[in-house]
């Protein structure tokens, strides 16, 4: 048991202990940019229920699978780092955060911000931290790319590096598959809970 929370270790301090604050980082920063640009927005703009049906946090169907389909592709656009030396990575990282920043800033226009926060942490806690983790592996490769074109690696990748980030990318899947559950079936009635009220044509 010792050797092998050892392990674990190891793999978060060579995967997670830099590229997560870094995608944390680069995704809190676009996120913030994102809100201001939302916020600027003049509510008398913005779409009314029986024009879009639904307010921003509000799809047309929410479901399990829709919701796990789209935050899987997002996974693996992000993982397109470890060939593109990082820069997929990033530019994902920077538009997720833009485009959730945004639609918080829209959402804040129309509903309490105590609302927003509860359509947003149930499943987020669960979801975030999961694009961050498969974040971290696309900037890690790509960083061991950079070191080896530099001559300081004498291999691009070894076994180790694959089977890790594997072992990474699937603890992500299974937490997005959660995250998406959580979103379909939960966070919409601890929202309503917390609201008082119905929010599907708010």
């Amino acid at each position: 048991m010792t050797s092998r929370f050892a392990a674990v270790r190891a793999v978060c301090r060579r995967w997670l202990a830099l590229y997560v604050p870094v995608a944390a980082l680069l995704l809190g920063a676009s996120t913030l940019a994102g809100y201001l640009l939302g916020s600027a927005v003049p509510l008398e703009a913005l779409p009314t229920a029986e024009q879009a049906g639904s307010n921003p946090f509000m799809p047309a169907e929410l479901t399990t699978v829709n919701i796990a389909v789209n935050n899987l592709v997002a996974m693996f656009v992000m993982l397109l780092g470890a060939v593109s030396l990082g820069i997929v990575t990033v530019l994902a990282l920077v538009l997720n955060g833009l485009l959730i920043g945004a639609v918080v800033g829209l959402a804040v226009q129309q509903v309490e911000p105590t609302v927003v926060a509860a359509l947003i942490v149930p499943h987020g806690v669960i979801e975030i931290p999961a694009l961050l983790i498969v974040a971290a592996v696309g900037l890690r490769f790509a960083r061991l790319t950079v070191r080896y074109l530099r001559g300081l690696e004498d291999e691009l990748v070894t076994e180790r590096d694959f089977r890790e980030a594997g072992w990474l990318v699937a603890v992500a899947a299974a937490m997005i598959l959660v995250a998406a559950y959580v979103e379909a079936t939960i966070t919409l009635e601890i929202a309503e809970r917390v609201a008082g009220r119905e929010l599907a044509n708010v």
